[in-house]
């Protein structure tokens, strides 16, 4: 006999949710990321924790489980005027060997970072060296506020995650975008007319040795159209150019175009994907020739006039062709609350069918919470 059954977990999520919400019923916030707590005069510390409980099914079996998913805590410093250090550490479940169960901790982001001087078009530009972002992941989580719920399209399809080993350059086109569009919807890589970033880096990411010696060149580049009409617009590239981090090294090609909307109402994205094998070198055929994919992933937010509560959705579809067409496809849809400006509480229900898995449903309530 079950001790905690799904349908006492959905009830219990939905009141919990209901009477969080209507506890601080009162006009809404315009959410603002964590800024730090301030040591000193040039030490900051944050945090970035997302804590959930989950149920899941696939044809017969079922689990529940409550999840650390990610416990940041990050450092940054300023040495000089335009000189900076970062240190991020993540948790992370162990899930092999004699260790398999042990949370362990491992680093995310150690790097240090230069300001280089506007010049030309350019300005804000910033030079990082380390464990760092790559350009494309961190930039769409500022724009699709749920990677509480789970992984950005890119990574959830089994193509490459958020940071590495390498070398990067980034910065903005034209100056910074001014206006009530800034202060209010998004402060994130708020160039005029855009920004970009590009590096040079490891193949394996952040928690992966390097095994050849190839290294992967990877860029974005976004414009912002109509800063001034419409500064919520804009549009993206994505591109990775290296080979997959094995030993033989089969090729890893993905380009990416990207459409975006942000206002203070709603945010609507699209995304398509074609390339060629993957970060992980996992996407090859039994002689080591990389296999050819091709993807697309919508998503949008709509908050509720008035109230702090959101509604969300977002669609996957994922193709591998290896031999057959395998397909990795999802559907998620979500209420939020938002609370204490940079938090949130998310309920959320995913459909979705792996490669060559079940499909899975999957209910999940989670708090976002930083500082």
């Amino acid at each position: 006999m079950e001790i905690f059954t799904f349908r006492r977990f959905a009830i219990f999520c939905l009141v919990l949710f209901v009477f969080v919400s209507g506890a601080y019923a009162q006009a809404a916030d315009v959410p603002t990321p964590g800024n730090g707590v301030l040591l000193g005069k040039h030490v900051t510390v944050g945090g970035l924790f997302y804590l959930a409980g989950q149920y899941r099914t696939a044809d017969t079996s079922r689990s529940f489980a409550f999840q650390v998913r990610r416990a940041y805590i990050t450092v940054k410093a300023d040495l000089a005027k335009n000189f900076s250090v970062r240190y991020t550490q993540d948790i992370t479940l162990d899930a092999e060997g004699g260790d398999a169960g042990n949370v362990e901790l491992r680093i995310k982001y150690l790097y240090a970072q230069y300001k280089v001087p506007s010049f030309w078009l350019f300005s804000h530009n910033r030079l990082k060296f380390g464990i760092i972002h790559r350009p494309w992941i961190d930039f769409e989580e500022h724009i699709n506020a749920y990677r509480v719920q789970g992984t950005m399209f890119m990574e959830r399809s089994h193509l490459y995650n958020s940071s590495g080993f390498g070398l990067s350059f980034q910065g903005y086109f034209g100056g910074v975008l001014q206006g009530e569009y800034v202060k209010k919807v998004h402060p994130h890589d708020a160039g005029k007319y855009g920004s970009f970033a590009f590096g040079l880096y490891n193949g394996g990411g952040y928690h992966q040795f390097e095994k050849n010696l190839n290294k992967n060149f990877e860029v974005r580049v976004t414009l912002r159209p109509f800063p001034e009409k419409l500064p919520g617009l804009q549009f993206s590239y994505n591109g990775l150019f290296g080979k997959g981090n094995i030993r033989e090294a089969p090729v890893f090609r993905s380009n990416a175009v990207f459409a975006s909307y942000q206002g203070a109402a709603f945010t609507l994205t699209a995304q398509y994907e074609k390339g060629l094998g993957n970060s992980y070198g996992t996407f090859v055929d039994s002689a080591y020739r990389a296999l050819p994919h091709r993807g697309y992933s919508f998503y949008g937010e709509l908050k509720i006039p008035r109230t702090r509560i959101a509604l969300y959705g977002r669609y996957d579809h994922f193709i591998l062709a290896s031999g057959i067409e395998e397909h990795n496809e999802r559907q998620i849809y979500g209420v939020s609350w938002r609370f204490l400006k940079n938090n949130k509480l998310v309920f959320s229900f995913q459909n979705g069918k792996p490669f060559r898995g079940p499909r899975m449903h999957v209910y999940d309530l989670a708090l976002d919470i930083s500082f």
